[in-house]
Formats: C-alpha cells, structure tokens, sequence
C-alpha cells in the first residue's frame, strides 16, 4: 500500500528535523576538547576526540540514510522495501523515518 500524500509530507517533516539534529550534533563533535595542558588533561582529550570520532562517524552514516529517504521522497518511491518493493510497516517508517528494508528483509539481513 502507498503511503498517503499527508503521510509522505509529515515523513518528510520527521526526516528534516533529524537532518538538522544530526547536523548539530555532528558539529558539536567537531571541537577538539581542551581541559588544560597537563599529562593528564591531555590523555582525557584524545580519548574523548576519539570518542567523537566514532560518534561523529555513526552520526555521518545515519545523515546518509536520511538524505537517501529524502531522496526517495523525491523519486516518489519512499515507504517502499528497498530490497522486496513492498510496503514497509508505518510503525517501522514512524520509529525509523529513514527505513529502507520491511521488517521481513530486514530479518532475512542478519
């Protein structure tokens, strides 16, 4: 079933506010931490650069997947399995505006 052009818009919604909240986070990550100049302050900086590191890199990846759901709003094939062309589930769409695959491939993926 396709989803509604009201479901689409508010998708659409959803996924431009998680846009602008990765892009926030992902810049907040940037700054390099300076808690002082001694042997101590600076092993904590580096752990927690490359803490951020990380997370900037999960926050990246998560920016892709919402860019690509923009995308398939655009194409007018959003809300569809990636893999199975089937609806995906409007809970899963909801928890996750920037699903790719139903439930079901996405079971069959692990």
């Amino acid at each position: 079933m396709k989803l509604s052009k009201e479901k689409i818009k508010i998708q659409k919604e959803l996924l431009l506010k998680e846009r602008a909240r990765l892009e926030k986070e992902t810049k907040t990550l940037k700054k390099y931490p300076d808690y002082g100049n001694l042997g101590d302050d600076d092993t904590q900086e580096f752990v927690d650069y490359e803490n951020h590191m990380s997370i900037e890199g999960q926050l990246n990846l998560l920016l892709k997947k919402v860019d690509k759901a923009l995308g398939a709003i655009e194409e007018g094939t959003y809300g569809q399995c990636r893999k199975c062309s089937q609806a995906i589930e409007s809970g899963r769409l909801k928890l996750m505006p920037y699903a790719e695959l139903c439930a079901t491939c996405q079971a069959k993926k692990k």
